[in-house]
């Protein structure tokens, strides 16, 4: 950062703006899991194609992140954020009238693509809009969106079904993202132009990708995203079907208790940010979440369990599993190739994340499907957990490197 970035007074207005957006825009992952029993019964899901209800959002990501990333740096990130946000709620329209799986696996790709373009955009527009010294805590907030929605979604689900249904809860949401996308334009009107370039080069922008992946810190932190990604999904997706079909809790009710278990992890990203300013190292940040979330695995799938010792082993997966994505999120400023290549950068990352995302409850949803039962389901995330130990340390050995 130069002088005048370090002495900018941090704009928190328009970083709260930020956040309100990133929480819209995970009301659509958010919507999902709890309306899962009722488009199995209307459109005949099985199983299997639930999973894929709740990772085909995750599709476009898993593909094309670092594009969009690098897209951004060159148009703006601004403008990729608005037109994420009018391709969610055109989605999220058309989803709404879906007779079959197919559609509602079409368009939950295509929300999948505007909530690539926002969230691989908005850290650059967070580094025009915050004074250096706040980055840290910022990132802490803006990491906040995805658990925060996504239980405020989850909380609102069942009351809005009960009202409107699953076509009505869709389009509510949709109306919600045209409003943030004309709210976002006019709040920041006088940005328009920041980082974008005129000329179109598709070699630049292959350049930028290239460089950014033989880059290892940003591929390192993307895998670590990535088996959080798997982890969380799969919990988050399946808690409210297994507090539904395992304890025999109402559906709403078990809706509502993973929602609130998933808000803990709101608190998780803020206190990442409160630990990456204390000066904690960020592979601690990365190992000691994923060992805990692989541990509280076996507490929440395995069988004999009674329902408060399981519903609080989900807390604290979700509570500390939180810290993780903090101390990822900020480490794609720290470890980008250049100030220019923060958005490419954390498109890797979220690439990595999209593709845990998607390949979490498939994976899992399979395994349980062989198996007959939950039991595997614990394995499964345990193995994922260890390997994301294992990248952890190679992000301390070329911190350390960098330190030295």
């Amino acid at each position: 950062m130069d002088d005048l970035d370090a002495e900018m007074r941090t704009q928190w207005g328009r970083l709260f703006l930020l956040v309100g957006v990133g929480m819209a825009a995970a009301f659509q992952i958010g919507k999902a899991p709890p309306a899962l029993p009722l488009l199995r019964t209307e459109l005949g899901l099985t199983l299997f194609l639930a999973g894929w209800v709740l990772s085909a959002f995750n599709i476009i990501g898993a593909i094309a992140a670092p594009l969009a990333g690098a897209v951004s740096d060159w148009q703006g990130h601004r403008r990729l954020i608005l037109i994420g946000l009018g391709t969610m709620a055109v989605s999220s329209l058309v989803g709404s009238f879906s007779q079959s799986p197919s559609l509602l696996l079409e368009t939950r790709f295509f929300e999948g693509l505007g909530y690539v373009f926002i969230i691989v955009a908005a850290p650059g527009l967070i580094i025009k809009v915050v004074n250096h010294q706040d980055m840290r805590v910022a990132f802490g907030i803006w990491g906040s969106f995805m658990p925060a929605g996504g239980a405020m979604m989850m909380i609102l689900a069942p009351i809005l079904m009960t009202g409107f249904g699953w076509r009505g809860m869709w389009r509510i949401n949709a109306g919600l993202l045209f409003a943030f996308m004309i709210w976002l334009a006019w709040a920041t009107r006088n940005l328009t132009g920041l980082n974008s370039q005129d000329k179109f080069s598709s070699q630049k922008l292959l350049k930028d990708i290239l460089v950014t992946l033989k880059t290892p810190g940003p591929v390192l932190l993307a895998l670590c995203f990535g088996s959080y990604g798997f982890q969380l999904l799969t919990v988050m997706g399946f808690l409210p079907t297994l507090l539904h079909e395992e304890v025999g809790l109402d559906q709403g009710l078990a809706s509502v208790l993973t929602a609130i278990a998933l808000a803990v992890s709101a608190l998780g990203n803020l206190l990442g940010g409160c630990l990456l300013q204390r000066g904690v190292k960020r592979w601690l940040l990365i190992a000691v979440p994923s060992m805990t979330m692989g541990i509280c695995a076996f507490g929440i799938f395995s069988g004999g369990i009674g329902l408060l010792f399981r519903y609080m082993a989900a807390v604290v997966f979700m509570g500390i599993g939180g810290i993780l994505p903090t101390a990822v999120i900020h480490g794609a400023i720290v470890h980008a190739p250049s100030k220019e290549l923060v958005s490419t950068s954390n498109g890797i990352l979220m690439q990595g994340a999209q593709t845990g995302l998607l390949a979490g409850p498939p994976i899992v949803a399979a395994a349980v499907s062989l198996r007959g039962d939950w039991q595997i389901a614990p394995w499964v995330l345990f193995a994922v957990s260890l390997l994301a130990v294992g990248l952890s340390l190679g992000v301390r050995f070329l911190e350390k490197r960098r330190t030295v």
